[in-house]
């Protein structure tokens, strides 16, 4: 059962596509008469050899084509023992009912310490049920990658460290696949003899994907062990492998799995048979292994870190520059339809329009003056996005299709004093309500005055960044202008808050930024909008206002810098200035 996937697949397409082949039609429940998705199933002939391939899908049924003859069915899903079946493929269409069981199998009590030095490779006994665990769900895996019965919607990102690990730039890029996996199509064969790194004029290096580890050479070339998990691992049992050949670079690390469910939950690796200059115990990656709610099973997250190194230097080993990070992570999934199922399709497009109907939510409401009249004309935004409407007569607006999550809606115009409020939208719901602006007093006979406390010449037709630029000159804080957002070109707020001293910002994963204030854990600092004090997570607000919405923005790490106007019980605070627009 450790053959390729990918040449069963191969097997299975050019089957498909011969006129001989016949259609069996195989549908799986458990002893409960539940059905089961997500399960492998495998049609092999007498020799062995896989003669076609399927995943069931949400109603436990899968279609395998095959020439007319006896097979073995063989049904497989993480945490269950393997059902295996004597079928007949007629010369007719045929169908059949099968259970697969629900036993699961039991993982050892005691662990394995691994030798010192690996002389000897294989699976041991004490091991071997663990192994078969992972075995199984990486073939599951790669199975839903090749059938590509997924689309999938990846965050990819690509980070710059510096040798220290402070980061010195990112980037993420959105992307379409039906596999999470890294780029580079070298064969798992020759990763194993060769090694995950190529040398030339640079150094390429290579990220284990899932199918990697179903090569055969994988466990002829390394030694296992079982270890208990420890901190984020913790409660896991791990299958602990090392390679025997400590000359080349190969991958040592640990299969994790969830002893309750039987299940694969992440494989750590690190890179074996570097330099000990590269920084090696800061080196290699992860791969997270999820089971969606319908089923199936797919590789949701994966990263890499690699060295950056100077080959001209440090006596042909070369000189350790930075490290770069390479990962994607699943942000969405939705299943391929097989439009000859009637049923399947008509289930489909009901579940999409439910599930689009979920991912968006509305807001309607009226903008109304301090006496309580409709304002009209008045302008509604949601920062961060191209929602906007105008008002009508009836001060009354309606905005649709809104993002979820917290959200800061903007109400203004000319005369009026800009109002933010931070707004929590549900799915699938509606918020409604009143929105209140205050009318400025009528200035006559404008003053124009430029340059003073540094204010440059283009906010000479408005007063909005006056405090901004006299609060700067006295230099109580950081701050950041229009011109210094331009030339650090970014999609988020805290990514201009980097480097700034008693402030650390934290790129966990992407969209999933956390800022920290030193001496300030408790409360959190205050987050600012033109004046207006918003209530939500830090977090939070600064991802839903973009950069291209900020003009300025001020920053006091310590209660004793924050201006008066801004002092309210916190112990740091986020000033935000919006972007003035004449209209």
């Amino acid at each position: 059962m450790t053959g390729s996937i990918r040449g069963a697949f191969l097997a299975s397409w050019w089957l498909a596509s011969s006129l001989a082949a016949q259609e069996l039609r195989v549908r799986v429940a458990d002893p409960s008469r539940h059905l089961v998705v997500g399960a492998l199933v495998t049609l092999r002939s007498d020799s062995g050899a896989a003669a076609a391939i399927g995943v069931t899908n949400a109603f436990g049924r899968v279609r395998l084509r095959a020439t007319a003859g006896a097979y073995q069915l063989t049904i497989e899903r993480p945490g269950f023992v393997d059902t295996s079946y004597a079928v007949t493929v007629s010369a007719t269409v045929d169908s059949v009912v099968l259970q697969h069981a629900a036993r699961r199998p039991r993982f050892p009590a005691a662990l394995l310490p691994i030798p010192a030095r690996c002389t000897t490779p294989g699976i041991p006994t004490q091991a071997r049920s663990l192994w078969v665990e992972a075995e199984r769900a990486l073939r599951v895996v790669a199975a839903a990658e090749q059938l590509e019965i997924l689309t999938l919607n990846l965050a990819a990102f690509d980070r710059a460290f510096s040798t220290a690990l402070e980061l010195r730039g990112e980037q993420v890029n959105t992307l379409l696949s039906s596999a999470n996996r890294p780029p580079g199509d070298r064969p798992a064969p020759e990763l194993w003899r060769d090694g995950f790194l190529a040398r030339g004029d640079s150094l390429v290096w290579y990220a284990p994907e899932s199918a990697t580890f179903l090569a055969p050479e994988f466990p002829g070339d390394h030694c296992f062990g079982i270890v208990a998990g420890t901190e984020n691992r913790e409660g896991m049992l791990g299958l602990r492998f090392v390679p025997t050949d400590p000359s080349r670079v190969d991958l040592s690390g640990t299969f994790w799995l969830d002893p309750a469910s039987r299940e694969l939950k992440v494989i750590d690796y690190g890179y074996t048979g570097i330099t000990k200059d590269w920084r090696p115990e800061r080196l290699g990656g992860s791969v997270e292994i999820h089971r969606l709610d319908p089923g199936i099973w797919i590789a949701r997250f994966w990263y890499q870190r690699t060295p950056v190194v100077n080959l001209t230097q440090n006596g042909g080993k070369g000189r350790l520059l930075s490290f770069r990070e390479q990962g994607a992570e699943v942000t969405s999934v939705s299943v391929a339809v097989d439009t000859s199922d009637r049923v399947a399709t008509s289930l489909a497009i009901r579940q999409q329009l439910e599930a689009g109907r979920r991912r968006i939510a509305r807001m309607t409401g009226v903008v109304i003056d301090t006496l309580g009249y409709p304002v009209p004309d008045a302008e509604v935004a949601v920062l961060g996005t191209e929602y906007q409407t105008t008002t009508d007569r009836d001060g009354a607006f309606l905005l649709d299709g809104l993002p979820l999550g917290l959200q800061v809606a903007r109400v203004r115009k000319i005369g009026y004093k800009a109002q933010h409020q931070a707004i929590r939208f549900a799915a699938g719901e509606e918020w409604t309500g009143k929105l209140t602006i205050k009318r400025l007093p009528t200035i006559l006979g404008e003053i124009v005055v430029v340059g003073k406390w540094g204010k440059p010449p283009k906010y000479a037709n408005t007063s909005k960044y006056d405090d901004f630029y006299r609060r700067r000159a006295g230099r109580g804080g950081r701050y950041i202008t229009r011109e210094d957002i331009d030339a650090r070109p970014t999609t988020r707020i805290s990514q201009l808050l980097v480097g700034i001293p008693g402030l650390r910002v934290g790129f966990d994963r992407p969209g999933g930024d956390e800022i920290e204030f030193v001496g300030c854990a408790t409360s959190g600092p205050a987050i600012w909008v033109d004046g207006q004090r918003m209530q939500g997570n830090t977090t939070e607000l600064l991802r839903v206002i973009t950069p291209g919405d900020v003009e300025g923005v001020e920053v006091y790490v310590r209660e004793t810098q924050i201006p008066a106007e801004f002092q309210d019980g916190a112990c740091a605070a986020i000033v935000l200035w919006t972007r003035w627009v004449s209209r």
